[in-house]
């Protein structure tokens, strides 16, 4: 919408901070990660509270709640592979000019298991054994948790030869003094941009375990979950509890209501937050999430005899999808939550949410800049913003998670 085309939260927060000489592939990515954590989250609040007043939002922010993990958080990470001057590089960037200098495998904001594992493969693929590997390796990602680590090899071409140099390489990591638990090849003949692309492979699979379990684990505030290494999950696990709890809070929940969880991914919040409801419907458009949530759903009710009703459903999220999978609305007090990719929801999506008259709405950001479009759509419908969390979820970069609650009025 036009009239929200105005300073973004990150152009506001980047002009209170004067940035030093810092090194040119990291400062897109990480451009406040130089700065004292108690500084960096001082400028964030005063750009939170400069942003709301701009935009003349309604409520207010509380203080921006910290990262227990400011530094060396990032529990997903990736390198782009390049050759140059005649080495295989990688890097921050997908930018192609890639040179000696700006190569990097450092982070400030990625653990040092991390670091570690770079740096071996970097030299690995420098070797004649591995020339095979290099010539198709696109990115090389790592994700899993603080204590377990699963390395993803994104190649563009899919043979024999390379599968079995890519498992040679994997039982190399296997050698490291780093709980590395698992490996996989994952196949983008399109070699795209972007590291996970799951909409471009063609043929009977997309990854392939080189060693170790399919799945990656997950323990936070006493539950544990399970999720596919190529499926989304929170970058912060040291964050989780803190939005966890504060999602609860909102919601509410009694054995009578119902929860809707919209964008429900592997199954996070309805695994959490909804074992104070009566029945939860969790909806997502990746079969691979909805399934995993399902499992915990069902590994959960075994082990702590939980009566909830539990239901998972993938769809688009969409009005039309919706409406056919939901129970009819007004049958029981209903709280909805929906936490949206940062392109934001679907046109009609909080409409329709708001025609079903629910008692409460916990509607999470990831990108801000959404929040005055879409609580203008809100406040349309007859709701109004009643609280508003703010989390550090993205130390060191000028991103930052917002939960807003909102009530009929």
């Amino acid at each position: 919408m036009q009239k929200f085309l105005r300073a973004s939260y990150s152009e506001i927060l980047l002009k209170l901070v004067q940035s030093k000489d810092r090194h040119s592939d990291a400062a897109d990515i990480e451009p406040l990660a130089y700065l004292p954590y108690d500084r960096e989250l001082a400028a964030k609040n005063e750009a939170l509270h400069a942003f709301w007043k701009l935009y003349r939002l309604h409520g207010r922010p509380q203080e921006i709640i910290a990262s227990p993990k400011p530094r060396h958080y990032r529990t997903t990470t990736k390198r782009r592979v390049f050759f140059a001057h005649g080495k295989y590089r990688l890097r921050f960037s997908h930018h192609k000019e890639a040179t000696a200098a700006t190569a990097m495998l450092c982070s400030e904001l990625e653990p040092r298991e991390h670091d570690a594992i770079y740096q071996f493969i970097a030299d690995k693929i420098n070797t004649p054994p591995f020339s095979v590997i290099a010539k198709n390796l696109t990115y090389v990602i790592i994700r899993g948790s603080y204590t377990e680590f699963c390395v993803l090899f994104n190649v563009g071409q899919i043979n024999g030869p390379i599968v079995r140099n890519l498992k040679i390489l994997a039982k190399h990591l296997q050698g490291l003094d780093i709980n590395i638990v698992s490996s996989l090849a994952f196949f983008d003949p399109t070699r795209s941009d972007y590291y996970l692309d799951n909409k471009q492979t063609h043929g009977a699979w997309k990854t392939k375990t080189l060693f170790g379990p399919e799945t990656l684990r997950l323990s936070v505030s006493g539950q544990t979950y399970r999720f596919d290494p190529v499926s989304f999950s929170q970058v912060n696990e040291s964050m989780l509890p803190a939005m966890l709890q504060n999602a609860a809070r909102l919601a509410g929940g009694a054995p009578q209501a119902r929860l809707l969880d919209l964008y429900c991914g592997y199954g996070l919040f309805a695994n959490y937050v909804g074992k104070k409801f009566g029945e939860v419907y969790a909806v997502d458009y990746d079969e691979t999430s909805v399934t995993r949530g399902r499992e915990t759903a069902r590994y959960t009710a075994s082990k702590e005899k939980l009566t909830t009703r539990m239901y998972f459903r993938t769809a688009a999220i969409r009005p039309s999808s919706l409406e056919a999978l939901l129970p009819e609305a007004g049958s029981c007090e209903e709280t909805i939550l929906l936490d949206p990719p940062r392109q934001g929801p679907e046109k009609g999506v909080i409409a329709f949410c708001a025609e079903r008259e629910p008692a409460r709405v916990v509607h999470i950001w990831c990108g801000i800049d959404r929040i005055a479009e879409d609580m203008e759509q809100w406040q349309g419908h007859g709701y109004r913003v009643a609280e508003v969390v703010a989390l550090d979820m993205f130390p060191g970069t000028a991103g930052l998670e917002l939960m807003a609650f909102l009530e009929p009025f």
